[in-house]
Order: C-alpha cells, then sequence, then structure tokens
C-alpha cells in the first residue's frame, strides 16, 4: 500500500513534467535526452546497486531514497512556482534521482524475497508490480486534472507528499532485512559476480539480451507520448493522461493473467510471447490518428510490457541462487533502465527527422523480430520449469 501511493505521486509528477519539459522546448530531441540523462546512472553505476542490495541493511537504504526523492521533487515544485525552473535545472536533478535508483530498485525488488517463502515467489513478485501498473492507471488520469487545474508545480508538490506513504510502510515492515551476504569477500570479487553468473547460464543470457532489445527499441515510447499525443493525436493535457492511464490498464489486465499462470510451467514462454506482442502492439500505436485507437493499442502496449518485463523477473528471482539475487536482478534492471535511456536519446533524434509514426513502426519492428527469433531458437529458456 506504501508502495502504491508512492507510485501513484510518481505517475502524476511524471505526467506533469513531461508536459513541462516539452512545453519549454517543444522538442522530441530535448524530452529523449531528459530521459537519457536520468536514466544514464543505471547504465553505469547498476553493479553497484546491486552489490549494495545484497550486502547493506535493505531499510536504511529505502529510507534515505525515498527521502532523497522526496527532497527533489519538492525542490522543483518550488522551482516551476517561483518560476526558475529550466529544462537543464529538471535533467539535472533527474540526474540525482537516477543515480538514487541505482540502488533502490534492486533493493525494493530484491526484498519481495525477504518477505515470502521462495514457492509463492512467483505469485508475489506480478502482486508485488500490481502496485506500481495500478498506479500507472490512476496516477496520469489524476495527474492529467492536476495538471489542467495548478499546473506542473501541484504535480510534483504531491509526489513529494505521496513518498511519505512508502517510508512509513518500509519502516513497519517487522521482517528482518539485514544484510546475508559473505562480508568477507572485497567488492572487486563480489561486484560483477551477478554479471557473470548471467552470462554463464543460457537461459539467463537469454532472457537479458531480449530485454535490452526490448528497452532500447520499444520502452522509448513512453518518453515520446506527450510528443505523439500534441503532434498527431492533437489532444490536450487530459488526453495525454487517457494515453498513459491505457497502458496502465492494459498492464493490470496482463499482471492478473501473469498471477493467475504462476503454478503452470510457462516461466520460460512469457517472456517470448510478450515480446512478439509488445513489438505488434508498437507498430498498431504507429497506425493511430485518434485517440480512442491509440489508447486500444497502448492497452496492448501495456499488456505485453509488462508480461515480458514482469516475466523476466520473476524467472531471474525463482532460478537464482538466493546470496545473487540482488545482483542478478541489477543486471535486469540495467538492461531495461539502463538502456532505455539510450533507446529514449536515440528514437528521439529520428523522431525529429522522420516523425512520430515512422520512428514507432521502426521501434516495433526490431522487437518482433527479436521476439520471433527468441521463439524459433531459444531452447533453454522455453526448457525453464
Amino acid at each position: 500500500m506504501g508502495a502504491f501511493l508512492s507510485f501513484i505521486g510518481s505517475w502524476i509528477q511524471n505526467t506533469g513534467q513531461q508536459w513541462l519539459v516539452f512545453d519549454l522546448t517543444g522538442s522530441e530531441r530535448a524530452l529523449g535526452l531528459m530521459t537519457f540523462i536520468g536514466a544514464a546512472p543505471m547504465f553505469f553505476l547498476s553493479p553497484f546497486g546491486g552489490w549494495l542490495a545484497d550486502r547493506a541493511n535493505k531499510r536504511v537504504v529505502l529510507v534515505v531514497c525515498q527521502l532523497t526523492f522526496a527532497v527533489s521533487a519538492f525542490f522543483l515544485a518550488l522551482a516551476v512556482w517561483q518560476g526558475f525552473a529550466t529544462f537543464w535545472l529538471i535533467t539535472t536533478v533527474a540526474f540525482i534521482n537516477g543515480c538514487t535508483s541505482v540502488i533502490e530498485i534492486p533493493t525494493r525488488q530484491s526484498m519481495i524475497s525477504n518477505l515470502v517463502p521462495a514457492n509463492d515467489l512467483a505469485a508475489a513478485l506480478p502482486l508485488s508490480a500490481a502496485t506500481f501498473n495500478t498506479a500507472r492507471i490512476l496516477g496520469p488520469a489524476i495527474g492529467g486534472l492536476i495538471l489542467g487545474q495548478f499546473g506542473p508545480a501541484g504535480c510534483y508538490l504531491i509526489n513529494g507528499i505521496s513518498f511519505s506513504a512508502i517510508i512509513f510502510a518500509i519502516l513497519a515492515i517487522k521482517a528482518d532485512l539485514r544484510s546475508t551476504s559473505d562480508r568477507s569477500a572485497s567488492i572487486k570479487e563480489t561486484l560483477f559476480e551477478g554479471i557473470r553468473h548471467v552470462w554463464a547460464t543460457p537461459a539467463f543470457r537469454t532472457l537479458v539480451v531480449m530485454m535490452m532489445f526490448t528497452a532500447t527499441c520499444a520502452m522509448f515510447y513512453i518518453s515520446l507520448l506527450s510528443a505523439f499525443a500534441i503532434k498527431v493525436l492533437d489532444t490536450g493535457a487530459q488526453g495525454f493522461g487517457s494515453l498513459l492511464t491505457s497502458t496502465g490498464v492494459g498492464a493490470l489486465i496482463g499482471l492478473v493473467t501473469i498471477t493467475f499462470l504462476a503454478a503452470r510451467n510457462l516461466k520460460g514462454w512469457i517472456p517470448i510471447i510478450s515480446m512478439c506482442g509488445l513489438g505488434a502492439s508498437l507498430i498498431c500505436v504507429s497506425l493511430t490518428r485518434e485517440l480512442w485507437q491509440s489508447c486500444v493499442a497502448l492497452g496492448f502496449m501495456g499488456i505485453f510490457g509488462v508480461g515480458q518485463m514482469v516475466g523476466t523477473n520473476t524467472a531471474l528471482q525463482y532460478f537464482s541462487p538466493p546470496e545473487l539475487r540482488g545482483r542478478i536482478i541489477s543486471v535486469h534492471v540495467w538492461s531495461l533502465a539502463g538502456l532505455n535511456p539510450v533507446g529514449a536519446l536515440i528514437f528521439g533524434i529520428v523522431a525529429e527527422h522522420v516523425g512520430l509514426p515512422t520512428t514507432f513502426a521502426i521501434g516495433g519492428s526490431v522487437v518482433l523480430a527479436v521476439g520471433l527469433s527468441a521463439l524459433l531458437f531459444a531452447r533453454s529458456l522455453k526448457a525453464l520449469r
């Protein structure tokens, strides 16, 4: 519940911030650059975040991270309210938050294995992800209303307040969240251990490579949705919120489906089928010109996108050694959040030259091709039981 309320605030801020940046710059390239700068730390520092997640007290780490996020949101609310918010100020704060996320994401995700038995992990992870994706339904819709009534400053302010919910929740958890890793090993010995394990395991290696293509060639669409809403669909802030909400509705449907399939021997198949569906759905988005058409196509993006992300996370956590789980999850986080900004920057530039619909079609085609290749040739992944 704490994460749910906090994530709602984060989606409210995301809605206001995308609109603010495009209003300040009028550039798809600027949207991609902001995403790139904000997530660049994940690309370079992800192994350190996983190492810390396995060795530090998760409670302390998470509280400090949430406080950092809250202070940054309050600062940007003040900046917008006082009129000194600029593109480079926003991206600087996004970079600081990106550095914090390097530590916060693998710590929070690997914490789940401290709270539930291993046999329940395949069902617990989709339910945990449901907090984020249910918030993705409500947050943009609320964010669109707040943006229309109070502007971006109101969105930042609400997000800052929302972090109090997850801080209280973390403090209330009674499980032992201290590290169980061997502290005698040096950072040099342990830092890249998760990467080595992933690369030496064929199914893990395939999962991560698939996610790398998805992060680079599909997930960039989120950073360009505000431009798509204005330039292609000719809609306003509430229409933009509807696009984000549609993705969240689809994601929730996908999570319910994955939870229903948790007891079945499909852990290797779910990411493959989802990747194929995600690529096809992005191609469909590129063909839409009406708001309702885009909402339907984005709903399928949500279904298949969460299918691949949560399916990959579940397979990695379920089949990984407990003492390496944080570092292995950090590899997954790197393949998704670390490469997403690269795709946002590249496809943001491409969009300014060939247009948004063509850009979406190019990315979707690449993802669909890689998904079909995995469907045909990824035997180790399909054999996961």
